[in-house]
């Protein structure tokens, strides 16, 4: 629809400002100083974009960012790890900046200029945003536009595929010391939280992640039927793929500790529904943010996020001997490349292995002995 709206400088001069609303086109307007250009540019513009459309009638020119958006947000976010939560920022900004395009109008520059105005923005904390971070934002309209694509059949292509992605690097290997873990679990078990300690405990025994641990229920978690071993099967992950973790002591006894309580105070015979619900709504996990932040400073542990505790696993696994296809599978990589940055952890266990054998079968002066044999040789 078109629209024409007088306006009046300070001077007391007027003017004409045409503007042209049509759905799944960005509105345009322009200002002349009589009514009558207003509206035969109101009219010819309108013109254009109709006849475009009539062209045009595919499936692409007949729905917008904001509904494949909103489509997304309600049908596919649902069913990731936490809901969706940390993904809906990033589809709501797509949304205030592309939402009324038709997503036949979404060209791969129009996506490039939006990640450049991104990248110049600040968080909160006055700085611009990270390579990782606008990485995240574009790979979320990258997925809505493959769910329109491959699910719904509302478009041919993704304008995002041929952008260039900002280089990240995400080889961050932080993980606790023996004495760090030791301080850390005991600031844990005194926080006025009682779900902080468990969900530690949980983290560094297994490598799961947070939104994994916190979307846990107690239906999910299964024993042999020999009483052998108890697995967690998952199935919000954040590649969509179920996997099963074991769960071993001492996280089975303080999980088992943990439902005969709630069992008792509910007066039933099984604890259903999240392990970890939230007081205010069961539906939804606790909120750890602010005792996991005092936990570490009682601790006096510095630059270590929650996720850090899933390095802390493999690390362990690595230096302990476990192969990096070992270590991929039980924290639910799809390759070993991720895996990779605990090599030279690995690699330091296969030296002392190494090590151990040639004392043993050399003695202890075996680097006398291997120079000897050199020079005989």
């Amino acid at each position: 629809m078109a629209s024409i709206r007088e306006r009046k400088d300070q001077d007391g001069n007027l003017s004409y400002q045409a503007q042209v609303r049509i759905h799944g086109y960005p509105p345009r307007s322009a200002t002349f100083l009589r009514k009558n250009d207003a509206k035969k540019w109101a009219a010819q513009t309108e013109t254009e974009i109709r006849t475009g459309m009539t062209i045009r009638k595919n499936p692409a020119s007949q729905h917008t960012v904001r509904e494949m958006l909103e489509r997304y947000k309600e049908n596919v976010l649902i069913d990731k790890a936490s809901g969706g939560k940390d993904h809906k920022t990033h589809i709501e900004w797509w949304i205030g900046q592309l939402g009324h395009y038709a997503l036949s109008e979404v060209t791969t520059d129009l996506v490039t200029r939006s990640i450049d105005k991104f990248k110049k923005s600040t968080t909160r904390l006055g700085k611009p945003p990270a390579p990782a971070t606008v990485l995240r934002y574009m790979m979320a309209l990258s997925h809505a536009f493959t769910v329109a694509r491959k699910q719904w059949n509302w478009c041919e292509s993704s304008p995002v595929e041929n952008v260039q992605r900002p280089k990240v690097n995400n080889e961050r290997t932080r993980y606790l010391t023996d004495s760090e873990r030791e301080s850390l679990l005991t600031a844990c078990k005194s926080s006025p939280n009682r779900d902080l300690y468990l969900v530690v405990v949980l983290a560094i025994a297994t490598g799961m992640r947070k939104g994994e641990i916190m979307n846990m229920r107690w239906q999910d978690i299964h024993a042999a039927p020999d009483q052998s071993f108890t697995r967690v099967h998952l199935t919000k992950t954040k590649n969509d793929k179920p996997r099963s973790v074991l769960i071993t002591s001492p996280s089975l006894e303080l999980l088992e500790e943990r439902r005969a309580t709630l069992i008792q105070i509910h007066k039933t015979s099984v604890a259903t529904g999240l392990i970890f619900p939230s007081a205010t709504n069961p539906r939804q996990p606790v909120d750890l943010r602010k005792t996991w932040g005092a936990a570490l400073r009682t601790a006096g542990i510095s630059e270590f996020r929650f996720h850090d505790l899933r390095h802390t696993t493999a690390s362990y696994l690595a230096m302990n001997g476990a192969s990096l296809l070992s270590i991929s599978k039980v924290l639910g990589h799809q390759t070993t490349k991720m895996t990779e940055r605990y090599s030279h952890l690995a690699a330091s266990h296969i030296d002392d292995v190494l090590r151990s054998m040639n004392e043993k079968k050399f003695g202890t002066g075996t680097e006398h002995f291997l120079n000897k044999q050199a020079q005989q040789g």
